[in-house]
């Protein structure tokens, strides 16, 4: 989409007109879309339902990419009251190397604890999950990141924070702000005590992405925080490059199958990069560019989606690497990132078998959900 009609659909009255017909034009073509998932699906396993909510989602992500429908950064508590926090940049000297820049400095961020805040009495594993959304939406709060958060608790027995990180979609959001507010996050849980061993760290898609390029700031910056003790990694963004050149995404055997498509992907790539930092930096885009790290990591991918390819193949790339533990789960149903939208799109079942593998990959290395104790290695 060109520049100049892409800004006439972002502004007023372009971005109302655009989403009167989308609307209207969406309406018209349901009937169409019902008929013909009746007789053909984008996959064999897949219900009615099922096909036609994945449509609706991918239909609405591109009109949102069109209009450039964001997330506000808003830090008041709204309806998740107490169990929303803010937090402030950390004084100790944790932003070094790329964090450190004058272009983007760390800033206060927003987060909300399921199900109440941690108390020192807590027993739990704490599990600070970053949320998805293509840097571009998503705020981490009950609407967004709750149904996460639920399975989590279910099956890992945990405490669960997810950080409202700024968004590239907003001013001043660009790399590395959100990478800044992670280590921000990640800071504020060791500062209220609790312990490294006790924290795993968990992104789905674009949050995923922003998990391993924390992953990636404690290995290439040694000593400076201690290690978590697991990551889970739910359909990471991994090739934030190939999201840049038109037609790449929309040529994947699975764009007709899953919830994202190019449109989407394009435009929170295209906001994330600064002119400064080549979107090809390993922080961005981490596929061909492995890494050791100390924290055992759980990837989960589905087969029917659009990230699949190189979520399978980073998981090889990661095991070449001698004392690197890694684990991957490959869902034969699901489309992208079923952590996050299982219950919106009719995958609950698939988001309930991948909680529970994750659930037995942390008790693996040795975090029992079910004792809520972080047992001693």
């Amino acid at each position: 989409m060109d520049s100049q009609r892409q800004s006439l659909l972002t502004r007023q009255p372009g971005k109302a007109l655009y989403t009167f017909f989308f609307v209207a034009s969406t309406a018209a073509c349901f009937p169409i879309w019902l008929t013909y998932y009746t007789l053909f699906r984008p996959h064999h396993g897949w219900t009615l339902t099922q096909s036609l909510k994945v449509k609706l989602v991918r239909t609405f992500l591109e009109w949102a990419s069109i209009v450039k429908i964001s997330t506000p950064f808003v830090l008041a508590p709204g309806r998740e009251k107490d169990q929303f926090i803010t937090i402030e940049p950390s004084t100790k000297d944790v932003y070094q190397a790329i964090l450190n820049t004058t272009q983007v400095k760390p800033a206060t961020i927003g987060g909300t604890w399921f199900p109440s805040p941690y108390e020192t009495t807590d027993k739990q594993n704490v599990i600070c999950h970053f949320h998805g959304g293509a840097y571009v939406i998503g705020d981490g709060r009950e609407e967004d990141a709750g149904y996460a958060a639920k399975l989590f608790i279910k099956y890992a027995d945990a405490k669960v924070f997810c950080p409202q990180y700024r968004l590239a979609s907003n001013s001043g959001g660009h790399f590395p702000a959100a990478l800044q507010d992670a280590v921000t996050a990640y800071q504020y849980l060791l500062d209220k005590g609790i312990p490294a061993k006790k924290i795993v760290i968990s992104g789905d898609s674009a949050g995923g992405n922003l998990a391993l390029a924390l992953l990636r700031y404690l290995s290439d910056n040694e000593g400076l925080l201690p290690d978590p003790s697991a990551a889970l990694l739910w359909s990471p963004w991994l090739d934030l490059e190939a999201a840049t050149i038109p037609g790449k995404m929309a040529h994947h055997r699975n764009t007709n199958k899953d919830i994202v498509g190019e449109l989407f992907g394009s435009w929170g790539a295209n906001a994330l990069a600064p002119a400064a930092i080549p979107i090809t930096d390993p922080y961005m885009t981490a596929i061909h560019h492995p890494f050791l790290s100390k924290t055992p990591m759980f990837f989960h991918t589905g087969a029917a989606e659009i990230l699949c390819d190189e979520i399978v193949q980073f998981v090889k790339e990661l095991k070449n690497i001698q004392d690197n533990k890694v684990e991957l789960f490959e869902d034969p149903m699901a489309p992208h990132d079923i952590i996050m939208v299982g219950k919106m799109i009719g995958f609950e079942a698939e988001a309930e078998v991948g909680a529970q593998m994750a659930a037995s990959f942390l008790k693996k290395q040795g975090i029992n959900p079910h004792s809520r104790e972080t047992l001693e290695t």
